[in-house]
């Protein structure tokens, strides 16, 4: 049986979100492709489901950036590039952050993440990352099969 780790989550802030990327709308945007990747730009659709994370990803390649249109509020949580999640003291470093719908993120390289959760009903939202990210750019941490542990959101 997996046991449940529970973040609060922030605000979203330059300040508080700064290890793990930008804040778009507030920040100087790093937007990066290396080693043949190039960017891609569509958009994603979510329904709102419970904040919930079994694992989480990461791409080496590219950053990502997420912005909601309609200015409708997500929650992302996010951990550091300077461990790789393989051990509980690793989930430590996770953190969830609330976007209002007024900015986006910037997911710097080798960022874990999971979602954005839309808190209303639906959200659309402007990506752009790596046009090759599924076939060879997604780092998974399975932590709940591999950690016995899934993490949730409290608001």
């Amino acid at each position: 049986m997996s046991r449940t780790i529970t973040l609060k989550a922030e605000p979203l802030t330059s300040e508080a979100f700064a290890p793990f990327g930008q804040v778009i709308g507030v920040d100087d945007i790093r937007i990066e492709a290396r080693d043949g990747e190039v960017l891609h730009l569509d958009i994603i659709s979510y329904d709102r489901k419970a904040i919930r994370a079994d694992h989480l990803n990461r791409h080496y390649k590219a950053t990502q950036a997420l912005v909601a249109l309609a200015g409708r509020p997500t929650v992302i949580i996010v951990g550091p590039p300077e461990v790789d999640m393989s051990k509980d003291e690793h989930l430590d470093s996770l953190r969830a952050f609330v976007c209002d719908g007024t900015l986006g993120v910037n997911l710097g390289l080798k960022t874990w993440h999971e979602g954005p959760f839309p808190l209303g009903e639906h959200v659309d939202l402007v990506n752009v990352q790596g046009r090759f990210v599924i076939e060879s750019d997604n780092e998974v941490a399975y932590i709940e099969r591999d950690l016995g542990v899934v993490v949730e959101v409290a608001l």
